[in-house]
């Protein structure tokens, strides 16, 4: 592999690392934004309810942090055509 390749895969593996890790901790900031300011509630009448309270959390982490997926992927693909994709594809 050439060593140009290598760091064009390189570079793009640590531009998305970096765009996602943004995109989750933009994702916690925005669920706990949505229970502060109440658009979403989290039960806790019953039990079974605050037992539920963890897998609620993360599922609205996850709504949260996929809704980032579309520019996560079209960043990617952006700055994989600015590296070259003949570059990347010189294996």
């Amino acid at each position: 592999m050439p060593q140009a390749t290598l760091q064009a895969w390189v570079s793009l593996y640590a531009a998305v690392g970096v765009m996602v890790a943004m995109c989750a901790v933009l994702a916690v900031i925005k669920t706990a934004h949505d229970y502060r300011s109440g658009t979403s509630k989290l039960p806790t009448a019953t039990v079974l309810d605050k037992v539920l309270v963890a897998p609620r959390l993360w599922v609205r982490w996850q709504i949260n942090y996929l809704l980032g997926a579309s520019a996560i992927l079209g960043i990617a693909i952006y700055y994989a055509h600015y590296l070259g994709f003949g570059t990347l594809v010189d294996v």
